[in-house]
């Protein structure tokens, strides 16, 4: 059965001034209802809760738990609390909801869940990449995303999910599922190794498709790209290649190592424009090795050559000159290549500090650079106003995943920043943010190179 477009619409709580986040996909893409209840994550008194991994309390009787199909791109999940305590309930990263391809008569997906406070397109815990305790992550943290469920009551949960058998139709609300680790559901290393790392590390959904059609089904990205092209882009499906060949690298780690994600991401040279600075702009460059650009680690390029890059990456180069009055000015070239060195434009800046070029430092430069790149590529357009709040249109120009990001509500320097964790927004996809403010801006982008 055709793989269908992600719905990627659906209201969601934020915290601070942010009242909600909702995704679109492109215009084809139907809307998403409106009326699906939200998990509620509202905190408990500790002495009364408990934190507990979902499938580990279904089997020791405290949870009831029923998972049903809700089509190929999300579970619906019903959990009843029956023990005695207020739980909160986390989805253990490598859930798959599994079905029995002769039940009812009719085959249908099996699927692999992301975490259960995801919002719609995106996919995981987006678990920091330098972040200690990757490679184990107990479930009793409070850093954990978790929803919370009151003795005696039931919650209904629609948990973002990757479909694992490609072809195979689509799981319906009448289909239900049994839900296990994927060490139960497979014995192939490498599905079970991608699934638990795209689910620790995040990634937008598409992203995580595809990694896990080529996983699970042996589905080249080039059959995706020519039969799926009309719900997987070209940056999708490159970032997911990328993620295999990581999978494929980790040897027998059990999870994937994330710096084989972050490394030779960003590229970035620095040249003078004029002789008298060219002495600061080579101090500049030798400097931005091992500063982090969208924090994801600079390498740095010399002015005449160009990158070779094994995966999705973004090349700035970087001209920098001198105003008459003393200010440093730069003009900046942004390219970027998928995975064969063919280096494409991506587009052009420029940015401008009070500061002459010798008291500019490379902190300051990435800062400056950063700024601009985040205003030209990670755009806001008002979509609607009301008395009370402002809804905007975030469109990801970037060629890879945001995995998150930070809204100014207004438009001065003084101006609370209200961050948004997790969104997961997908290369060339979009996000509608609605925020409690007449005015709003992207203030910063965070990558993981997935």
């Amino acid at each position: 059965m055709p793989w269908r477009r992600l719905h990627l619409v659906r209201a969601l709580a934020a915290a601070g001034l942010a009242s909600s986040l909702m995704f679109v996909a492109s215009p084809v893409s139907a809307a998403r209802p409106t009326d699906e209840a939200e998990p509620s994550t509202a905190p408990s008194e500790a002495s009364a809760t408990e934190t507990v991994d979902l499938l580990k309390a279904a089997k020791a009787g405290e949870l009831d738990v029923t998972a049903r199909g809700q089509g190929q791109d999300k579970v619906h999940l019903s959990i009843r609390n029956a023990s005695s305590k207020r739980l909160n309930v986390i989805v253990p990263p490598g859930l798959v909801a599994s079905s029995n391809l002769g039940q009812g008569g009719r085959g249908f997906q099996s699927m692999g869940l992301g975490m259960i406070t995801n919002r719609p397109g995106s996919f995981g815990r987006f678990q920091g990449s330098g972040a200690p305790g990757f490679r184990s992550m107990p479930v009793d943290g409070s850093d954990r995303p978790s929803v919370a469920v009151p003795v005696g009551e039931t919650l209904d949960v629609t948990v973002p999910a990757v479909c694992l058998n490609y072809g195979v139709d689509a799981p319906t609300p009448r289909d239900q599922f049994t839900l296990m680790d994927v060490d139960d559901y497979t014995e192939d290393v490498r599905i079970r190794k991608g699934l638990r790392s795209l689910a620790l590390l995040g990634t937008s959904q598409g992203v995580a498709q595809a990694s896990m059609w080529n996983l699970c089904d042996d589905v080249p990205f080039e059959t995706m790209a020519s039969r799926d092209a009309k719900f997987l882009n070209d940056y999708e499906l490159a970032l997911a290649s990328r993620f295999v060949e990581a999978v494929d690298s980790a040897g027998g780690d059990e999870l994937v190592n994330p710096a084989l994600l972050t490394e030779g991401r960003v590229f970035l040279s620095v040249q003078a424009e004029g002789a008298a600075v060219q002495g600061e702009a080579r101090r500049l460059g030798e400097k931005l090795e091992g500063l982090r650009l969208f924090n994801l680690p600079i390498q740095v390029v010399d002015a005449d050559a160009s990158p070779a890059a094994k995966a999705p990456a973004v090349f700035i180069k970087v001209v920098l000159s001198e105003s008459q009055a003393g200010e440093t000015l730069g003009r900046l070239q942004v390219g970027y290549t998928l995975q064969d060195d063919q280096w494409r434009p991506l587009g052009k800046a420029a940015i401008k500090d009070a500061s002459s070029m010798a008291v500019l430092d490379s902190q300051t430069l990435v800062r400056l650079v950063e700024q601009e790149l985040v205003a030209r590529f990670v755009t806001v357009k008002p979509a609607k106003r009301t008395a009370a709040s402002t809804t905007l249109r975030v469109d990801n120009r970037l060629p890879f995943t945001v995995a998150g990001l930070s809204v100014r509500a207004g438009t001065s320097a003084g101006s609370p920043i209200v961050p948004f964790e997790a969104v997961g927004i997908g290369p060339a996809r979009s996000a509608v943010l609605s925020i409690q403010a007449g005015q709003a801006q992207i203030a910063g982008v965070d990558l993981n190179g997935l």
